[in-house]
């Protein structure tokens, strides 16, 4: 009888261990159990048909790793490895987001006390519509205003992503879309090239 393979061999999502269970306890099961979709020899092409960073000069300054088979988009670096941010890809393919973080951006985030992958993806469509239409009329966005006009929308129970909802009578825009599930499941690292300074 043949070794038994490993989940990670199987490409299966593998149980929690105790030292994970207790860290990521408190996610929400289904981002636990997800698997990342994407594929690792999908991801030149994903880079080449959509930048991830701003200034096009700097693009060799970061890597696009896949999620291994046993990784989830709450997982944080360990001590000992290279620092990581998970994205979401279609923040890139849908909403044509840019790196680095605009000092807007971090703001809300910082605000908020999430990362980028918590919050959803009609969140982060909210503040970035926002910001674009501030800059284009000569106007600094600022989170002041930002949660002047929208609250901070907590999923029930506490689990689960995090997203905007306007106030009352001061609506801007529509959800970018009302049920968007599917961009759960595409998610990847982005990391500092060797030399280069992390997010």
């Amino acid at each position: 009888m043949g070794k038994k393979k490993s989940c990670q061999e199987l490409k299966v999502p593998c149980p929690l261990d105790a030292v994970e269970t207790r860290l990521y306890g408190w996610v929400e099961e289904a981002v636990l159990t997800q698997p990342s979709v994407v594929e690792s020899d999908s991801l030149p092409e994903f880079r080449h048909n959509f930048p991830l960073i701003e200034d096009s000069g700097a693009e060799g300054d970061y890597i696009l790793e896949p999620a291994g088979p046993s990784d989830r988009v709450p997982f944080r670096a360990g001590e000992d490895g290279p620092h990581y941010l998970w994205v979401y890809q279609e923040l890139f393919t849908r909403l044509r987001m840019r790196l680095p973080f605009s000092d807007f951006q971090r703001d809300v985030m910082t605000r908020c006390r999430v990362a980028v992958s918590q919050l959803h993806l009609n969140g982060w469509g909210f503040i970035l519509a926002f910001e674009k239409v501030y800059l284009h009329y000569g106007f600094h966005p600022t989170i002041r205003l930002f949660f002047y006009i929208y609250d901070v929308h907590f999923p029930p129970g506490g689990y689960g992503y995090i997203s905007f909802r306007a106030h009352q009578g001061r609506k801007l825009f529509d959800s970018y879309e009302d049920s968007i599930q599917e961009f759960k499941w595409h998610y990847f690292k982005v990391l500092a090239a060797s030399g280069k300074r992390a997010f």
